[in-house]
């Protein structure tokens, strides 16, 4: 009976800060002054289950690369509520309370190479395709910057619109997909290894023929979800 005691002691010692790390997440999601919009597309985007993928805890530094319009910069900046760093892109950070957070650095556009330090979160939601887009930018030069600038114990997370089998980068100008093994394959050859994936956002009725803007589509899109981890 004593060791039970022992035994169901411990796991609920251990079990506290992902209790912890849960209510934070909750209480930023359902914090008064968020906005109404970012509420409401919370069914489709599922961000409970997004931002406890990343496992944001205290004194961390995350950087929301290519964070569009912040709806995850800002959920990110409450949990995280004045402890570590958030690098994001201006916007809303910067017009918002959150201007009085002093752990958010805001930027017109996020280089990584203007910033000097060692991060423990990359996360990019809905614009890896764009990257390709991108005739300028060197993806290879990219992966190896999101590398050398993570932690050993960092995290890099994508998130994208899903195309058809054996598409590839065929659509990622068209229709702003790019299909998931492509992503996958680029990052595992860049030195990263799938760590954990989810499937909240996948949608098997997707009709990968659309493009993602389309009323019948918009936010109803398949989407992967992928935390790549470091090879040491």
């Amino acid at each position: 009976m004593k060791t039970t005691t022992l035994l169901l002691a411990g796991l609920l010692v251990s079990s506290l800060p992902t209790i912890a790390h849960s209510n934070k997440i909750e209480q930023a999601l359902n914090h008064s002054d968020r906005p109404l919009e970012d509420k409401s597309r919370d069914q489709n985007r599922k961000p409970s289950q997004i931002v406890k993928l990343l496992d944001i805890q205290p004194n961390m530094k995350v950087i929301d690369y290519i964070a569009g319009g912040g709806y995850y910069s800002e959920i990110f900046a409450r949990v995280l509520n004045n402890s570590g760093k958030l690098y994001s892109v201006k916007g809303r950070l910067s017009k918002r309370d959150l201007k009085n957070y002093s752990n958010i650095s805001v930027t017109k556009e996020l280089n990584l190479s203007d910033i000097n330090e060692p991060v423990d979160r990359i996360f990019t939601a809905l614009n890896y395709h764009d990257a390709v887009n991108n005739k300028k930018l060197d993806r290879s030069q990219l992966l190896n910057s999101i590398y050398n600038k993570l932690n050993k114990d960092g995290y890099l997370i994508v998130i994208d619109h899903n195309a058809a089998p054996g598409s590839g980068i065929s659509q990622t100008k068209k229709k702003h997909r790019i299909e998931n093994t492509f992503v996958l394959n680029e990052i595992q050859a860049a030195g990263f290894v799938l760590d954990r994936s989810l499937s909240v956002l996948a949608n098997p009725n997707d009709n990968f023929d659309l493009d993602v803007w389309q009323k019948s589509t918009k936010g109803k899109t398949d989407r992967f979800v992928y935390r790549f981890k470091k090879v040491l």
